[in-house]
């Protein structure tokens, strides 16, 4: 086995949710001070899909659906799942985190304006992201724009 310690590790998931307005929901980090996508922590015993399932109800009571490139596959005793990508990222004073990123469709929202824990949420369009681009961390805001324009 190699020398990988994963006990640094914080494992997260999080989702780029396009409404049917063809905008994307994020949400605001007071610690990172910036807009980064709806998503937390994993929880023991929790795959990857499931903690983005309790994630986007505990934070917004949305309902929404998985979209391309998710696709799953059932072999018995095997479960495949693919994710949009997985990021890997140093986050100051938190570990390295490990993200398995998705891409949704909204089916029920609102403007509702903030999550559970009383932080910002807003719709951008694409306009928006373009417009205030230098507002985002540069990999947000690629992920953000490219939701726009593949969630159908």
């Amino acid at each position: 086995m190699g020398d990988i310690n994963w006990k640094d590790k914080c494992w997260v998931t999080t989702i780029y949710l396009v409404n049917s307005e063809r905008k994307v929901l994020l949400t605001w980090n007071k610690v990172l001070q910036t807009w980064i996508p709806v998503g937390g922590h994993i929880d023991v015993g929790e795959t990857p899909e499931e903690a983005v399932v309790r994630e986007v109800a505990e934070e917004t009571g949305f309902d929404f659906e998985f979209v391309s490139p998710h696709e799953k596959g059932d072999y018995g005793n095997v479960k495949l799942m693919k994710n949009h990508l997985v990021q890997i990222e140093d986050v100051p004073h938190h570990n390295k985190h490990m993200n398995f990123i998705f891409y949704g469709r909204c089916l029920s929202y609102d403007e509702k304006a903030e999550t559970d824990e009383n932080e910002k949420l807003r719709w951008f369009s694409g306009e928006e992201l373009v417009k205030e681009k230098e507002s985002f961390l540069p990999n947000v805001w690629d992920k953000a724009v490219e939701a726009i324009q593949k969630v159908k």
